[in-house]
């Protein structure tokens, strides 16, 4: 035989209503606790795309970011991209401020840890083309 408490049910309803403001007071504090926020930095914006793929370029005195230098000791500046022309000669892309010079690799060389370009930084101001 089933036993009726003398409450009449009200403890259930408190355990109820207990149960909804302990989730509601905790439910706030843990949903706050999962969440974390960054801050997005925006990039620069790349150049438009002239059909070739670029290359895993992360190591190495050909690196991006690597500071390249002429035979002579000149800073023509820093690799900013390695990709592939539209004669398929793999170049890398070489920036000195707002100026950018496309080499191909077979004109850049390694040594000290350094890199080298065999064309002068005076021809690439006066519109060096590789023959």
């Amino acid at each position: 035989m089933r036993r009726r408490s003398s409450n009449g049910g009200s403890g259930r309803l408190l355990s109820l209503v207990w149960a909804a403001a302990l989730g509601a007071v905790a439910l706030p504090a843990l949903a706050s606790a999962a969440v974390t926020a960054t801050s997005a930095q925006a990039g620069p914006a790349r150049p438009p795309e002239s059909g070739a793929h670029d290359s895993a370029a992360t190591l190495g005195p050909l690196a991006i970011g690597a500071d390249v230098r002429d035979a002579g000791g000149a800073d023509i500046g820093h690799v900013t991209r390695l990709t592939t022309d539209d004669q398929g000669r793999h170049i890398a892309q070489v920036r000195d401020g707002e100026t950018v010079y496309a080499i191909p690799i077979e004109y850049l060389y390694a040594r000290g840890g350094a890199a080298f370009s065999t064309v002068t930084l005076d021809a690439l101001k006066h519109g060096w083309k590789p023959g």
